[in-house]
């Protein structure tokens, strides 16, 4: 591909960030929130200001005559690992009310695992399972937030 697409394409994508930024500062804040450091804008606007950033990089790196020929070749890549985590993502979604959230991430896990060519037992029994536990404490017990037990739970 020549390289005018390759700066055409990361100008779309300067264009796209640009407009994302915007949307990003138009997030209503709650009375009382413009003086605290994390609002819920934060993170919206420092992807942002990244994805601006290095665009803006590209486009000059491209312009020196530098990066365009040394890109990955689609083809290569391995895609179907990629959606089958996909699909186990989707899953994990339509799960996590019905089984609640320490089944769902051990499942969600342990199908993430196979995926990925984990094939010893011990690390497929025991981490989802103790990193599920774990996260759930630390977040119901430590932090106080609700996480979803499941239908199952529920008399």
């Amino acid at each position: 591909m020549s390289v005018r697409y390759h700066i055409v394409a990361t100008m779309l994508l300067f264009v796209v960030f640009a407009a994302y930024g915007y949307q990003a500062l138009q997030i209503p804040l709650f009375p009382g929130q413009e003086l605290e450091p994390f609002k819920p804008r934060t993170m919206p606007v420092l992807l942002a200001a990244a994805g601006l950033l290095l665009t803006a990089v590209h486009i000059v790196k491209l312009a020196r005559g530098e990066g365009a020929e040394g890109g990955p070749v689609l083809s290569g890549l391995h895609w179907a690992p990629a959606a089958w985590l996909c699909a186990a993502m989707l899953g994990y979604g339509f799960l996590m009310n019905p089984l609640g959230f320490v089944l769902a991430t051990t499942v969600f896990l342990l199908a993430g695992f196979v995926i990925l060519g984990e094939r010893r037992r011990a690390v497929l029994l025991f981490l989802p399972i103790a990193f599920s536990i774990a996260f759930y404490l630390l977040m119901t017990e430590g932090l106080g937030l609700y996480l979803a037990p499941g239908a199952w739970m529920v008399d």
